[in-house]
């Protein structure tokens, strides 16, 4: 789990978003140049990732991220959880 500006400092590192919202949700509002990879496809598309890129999962809550990171962390990808999900960055509608 990692704070927002701990997930900043990842990606400007290099680390990508991977948003495991809904499409819908991920057309509403997402982090800037974020991959969307809903949840229920992660573990179809695991090739569609980088296994030298560090990702920082991040859905509305957290909840969902943070199984897509098990799911990833178990098949040696690199991954960190959005501490509070995208609900609690600038960028939820309120």
């Amino acid at each position: 789990w990692v704070s927002l500006e701990q997930a900043q400092d990842i990606v400007a590192r290099g680390g990508k978003w991977l948003d495991v919202r809904l499409p819908s949700e991920f057309d509403n509002y997402r982090m800037e140049g974020a991959i969307n990879l809903p949840l229920y496809f992660i573990r179809l598309k695991l090739k569609s990732l980088d296994r030298d890129t560090p990702y920082v999962v991040c859905c509305d809550t957290g909840r969902g991220s943070s199984a897509a990171a098990y799911i990833l962390s178990e098949r040696g990808f690199r991954a960190a959880v959005l501490k509070g999900g995208l609900a609690a960055t600038q960028l939820a509608p309120k």
